[in-house]
């Protein structure tokens, strides 16, 4: 049951509670604002692009060494698997520090939050910078300048939703979402293109920290000058509305989700797409060479993938805010990708398969990137009225630990390179110090693409989501409809 205030008296502000109006048994949502005191404002275009450059920022730090690791490697004399580490140390601290995150952000607002990620991403990209005067400790430093970056990263995965909920309207959320949510998608894109470009030798790595640390500038001028609150002085919608006046303890959100089989199997699935898709752009270098496909190429791919599937984003964000069906369009979107990634998996093992790769890569990154903002909706509507953070934080830290496992194991699963084969591979790079060594990916990508196989079968047979928050904004508008 719903109680509504639709009279002509003033609303209360956006975060007020009334007490006195609250019985939690008869009426789990109860909201003071008459319809027309939702209000957005166009400051939520700043806020979301803010969060939008902070995500690119640390998309770019995350994945820029892995996009030229040989080179990496050889400037830094370490292995190609201590590369990967630079992206792996990201997932284990946002399992780390996820629920600290959560926390944080449902006790402290956006604000704080924000201001934290940013300045820890800014201020780990620094010490990568200052990692070039110490050729001793050189990659030490960057671990660390990574670290502090990644302890950024669970804030702004966490975000989008609790953005998208406290700051624009129904008729916006999922467009909001995807907008703040492929920031990160846009990072991985800038640093694909860029470094393969920016370095050709491996002495010119300093020359790609140096510019990366440009967009982690820009977010901290940002989010230090332009946030100054948490939210509007208004709700922009019901749902906003209700969850400022019934507010959940952080552990009690906790179990209700997790209580809720439909929400687990979400966050097992979702996370399992999530993790398929960082580990395919973690470790596509170390597939592609050894069939002889150069760093160019593979960033190409890389960024075909991340062009078509923001594109996708913004095309499927729009239909599903029209239509709703997050459900549908999820399964129909994840089906496809993983057909698309199946392609990918049979012509990556050939030599000389360029344009087939592409545009399986292409079609790849078109129906796997806009799974991830519809699946944190989604979280948020099996979820609500619990917090956004709380909903959607789980869900990415379940992708952070598929991910992290899928890159760690799936290079234990390399064979060793035949000798016709090591004809034309180019992991190897000129005046390389005899760090890396060219492996057979032939088991690492038959396992990936039947693992992505499994679970999309599984989700697209089983997942069948209820739309709380749907459901208890369509009682308020049916309740003001019959008062009018």
């Amino acid at each position: 049951m719903i109680s509504i205030n639709s009279s002509e008296e003033k609303p209360l502000l956006y975060g007020e509670q009334n007490a006195e109006n609250v019985d939690s048994e008869q009426q789990p949502y109860v909201v003071h604002y008459p319809h027309h005191g939702y209000r957005s404002y166009k400051w939520r275009w700043f806020v979301l692009a803010t969060l939008s450059v902070a995500n690119t920022s640390n998309g770019m730090i995350w994945i820029s060494m892995s996009t030229v690791s040989n080179y990496a490697a050889d400037y830094y004399e370490v292995s190609l698997s201590a590369i990967n580490w630079l992206s792996v140390i990201f997932f284990i601290l946002t399992i780390i520090l996820g629920l600290p995150a959560i926390y944080i952000l449902n006790i402290y607002g956006l604000k704080v939050s924000l201001l934290l990620a940013t300045w820890l991403n800014a201020l780990g990209q620094l010490v990568r910078v200052l990692s070039q005067f110490d050729t001793t400790w050189g990659f030490t430093m960057v671990m660390v300048g990574q670290s502090l970056a990644a302890c950024a990263q669970p804030f702004l995965i966490f975000m989008p939703v609790q953005v998208a909920e406290e700051w624009f309207p129904d008729g916006q959320r999922t467009t909001a979402t995807t907008v703040a949510s492929t920031g990160i998608s846009v990072g991985i894109l800038l640093a694909s293109s860029i470094c393969p470009v920016l370095v050709s030798h491996h002495s010119q790595i300093p020359l790609l920290n140096e510019v990366i640390m440009v967009p982690a500038a820009v977010a901290v001028l940002m989010a230090t000058f332009g946030i100054r609150s948490d939210c509007p002085p208004t709700p922009p919608s019901s749902s906003a509305a209700a969850e400022s006046a019934n507010v959940q303890p952080f552990m009690q959100g906790i179990k209700e989700v997790m209580h809720n089989r439909c929400y687990v199997l979400l966050v097992l699935s979702a996370g399992a797409g999530y993790a398929i898709f960082t580990a395919l752009l973690t470790l596509l270098i170390q597939i592609l060479c050894p069939m002889g496909y150069t760093d160019t190429f593979a960033g190409w791919c890389t960024s075909s993938m991340i062009v078509s599937g923001v594109v996708g984003c913004f095309i499927i964000g729009i239909l599903v805010d029209k239509t709703k069906l997050y459900s549908e369009v999820m399964k129909f979107a994840y089906g496809l990708s993983v057909v698309s990634l199946c392609v990918f998996s049979v012509y990556c093992l050939q030599p000389h398969q360029e344009i087939i790769i592409a545009i399986a890569s292409c079609l790849f990154g078109m129906f796997s990137l806009p799974v991830y903002p519809i699946v944190q909706e989604m979280a948020v509507e099996i979820g609500f009225p619990v917090k956004e953070a709380i909903s959607a934080g789980i869900l990415n830290i379940s992708g952070c630990i598929q991910s992290a496992m899928l890159v760690l194991l799936l290079p234990l699963l390399s064979q060793p390179l035949s000798a016709g084969k090591m004809a034309h591979e180019t992991c190897t790079t000129i005046g390389q110090k005899g760090h890396i060594v060219p492996v057979d990916q032939t088991v690492t990508v038959m396992v990936l693409s039947t693992f992505a196989t499994i679970v999309v079968v599984i989700t697209i047979l089983c997942l069948h989501p209820r739309y709380h928050r749907l459901e208890m904004e369509e009682d308020i508008n049916s309740h003001i409809c019959q008062e009018n």
